[in-house]
């Protein structure tokens, strides 16, 4: 069995680069793979932040931040972010090297948003009413970055992929967040449309969109390296496996 047939029955691309299932020869996951554990882990901890959170923190009109300043959940929330930090840069990882050509966009965007996540755990939100420190202003502009930079990555990967999930995720993250700041408290329209009483939950769903976003994203990065990233041509594969004489037959 040749070199090249070995390493497409074992799912490996060219030059020992991640295969289908996101892993890499010798049984190391690979971007791809780790970077969907760090969206479920993100998931599972402000799930628990939730849970252990329901007495203390309203969820229709308070935000997630919120359970960063109570003892019980504090812990849940940074480990879930944390979680979903790594998540990006993981996705970011994966996408150097299974498409580093045409993928460059989207990391920066991944690793912005990846950013953005560090810096709301390092400085927690304010108590409310409003942002009064200045650690509370760096993470509402952080939170600003996170929830922007995430859809555009997703929208320029699902324009990549020619999939109907990522871009669909993508619009979905947009309205949320054009809802969750027309309903935020001093928005022109929030009294109009009664945003205090329900802007938290629109904010949850805004963050399970976005978990969603990057656990998909991942996936994306856990692709077989396309020719052109691995230096062959396009449409040259099937010359190149036909052996030495394929060119002495193109001859006669």
């Amino acid at each position: 069995m040749s070199g090249q047939e070995a390493r497409r029955r074992s799912g490996a691309g060219p030059g020992g680069q991640e295969g289908s299932g996101g892993g890499v020869p010798g049984g190391r996951p690979g971007g791809g793979s780790l970077g969907r554990g760090g969206a479920v882990l993100a998931a599972a901890a402000l799930g628990y932040a939730h849970l252990a959170g329901a007495g203390a923190v309203d969820p229709m009109s308070d935000l997630v931040s919120d359970y960063a300043l109570h003892d019980a959940t504090a812990w849940a929330l940074v480990a879930g972010t944390l979680a979903l930090a790594s998540a990006c840069l993981w996705t970011a990882y994966g996408l150097a090297r299974t498409d580093p050509a045409r993928s460059a966009a989207a990391r920066v965007l991944l690793v912005a948003g990846a950013l953005g996540l560090l810096l709301t755990a390092v400085f927690p939100t304010d108590a409310a009413p409003g942002v009064t420190s200045i650690a509370g202003e760096i993470h509402r502009w952080s939170a600003a970055v996170v929830f922007t930079a995430l859809p555009c990555a997703g929208r320029l990967l699902g324009r990549r992929s020619g999939g109907l999930a990522l871009p669909a995720v993508s619009a979905a993250c947009v309205a949320l967040l054009a809802a969750f700041l027309a309903a935020h408290p001093g928005s022109p329209v929030a009294e109009l449309v009664g945003g205090p009483d329900y802007y938290g939950l629109i904010e949850r769903l805004l963050l399970l969109a976005e978990i969603t976003l990057v656990l998909l994203a991942a996936g994306h990065a856990s692709g077989r390296r396309p020719p052109e990233a691995a230096g062959r041509p396009p449409g040259r594969q099937g010359v190149a496996g036909r052996g030495p004489g394929a060119a002495v037959l193109q001859h006669k």
